[in-house]
């Protein structure tokens, strides 16, 4: 893997992914989250596959990994839940006005543009994902798909997608600053 071959990372997730789910699941008592964790191990681990040749404890690395990430969304999950707090209690009050909205469509048009870059598969399946709430299996067998090969697409679109997110950070960056004139 450590060389770039996709085939031994393939067997990697393949061998590691339920034990690195459950893991996951039993510590956030939540599939989705339980799910992004996983998928976000592995991205981390193909993304840094130059180092994985020095690893000695496969296995404990991905746990560790999976550790540190879980701490990290609880934490960020405190941090969205108030700030999704304080949002609903402000649009509440004011409701949402003309320019926010257009905000809000401009930054959703920039994710729409990353996502159209997607292969076919993949956006098909970030999509059952995450726009309609569907789980691997029932992508799997709405596609004709393995359950890895789901879990393969969606943690390349994530991958993808935060690059090319990155990629436009400046644009995204000024649509946020023009809310705060």
């Amino acid at each position: 893997m450590a060389a770039g071959e996709e085939e031994a990372f393939n067997q990697l997730f393949n061998k590691y992914w339920d034990k690195v789910y459950s893991t996951a699941l039993v510590l956030t008592k939540s599939n989705q989250i339980a799910e992004d964790i996983a998928q976000e191990v592995f991205l981390r681990m193909w993304q840094n596959r130059h180092k994985t040749d020095i690893i000695d404890n496969l296995e404990g690395f991905l746990f560790i990994t999976a550790r540190n990430l879980i701490y990290n969304k609880l934490s960020r999950l405190k941090l969205e839940v108030a700030y999704t707090n304080y949002i609903q209690h402000h649009f509440t009050l004011s409701g949402p006005d003309t320019e926010t909205q257009a905000e809000f469509r401009q930054l959703k048009t920039i994710l729409e543009e990353g996502m159209r870059q997607l292969p076919p598969q993949q956006q098909k399946a970030f999509r059952l994902s995450r726009e309609n709430g569907l789980n691997h299996e029932e992508i799997s067998l709405q596609m004709g798909v393995s359950r890895a090969t789901v879990k393969d697409y969606i943690v390349r679109a994530i991958a993808f997608l935060r690059k090319y997110l990155q990629d436009h950070a400046l644009e995204v960056f000024l649509l946020i600053l023009s809310n705060f004139k």
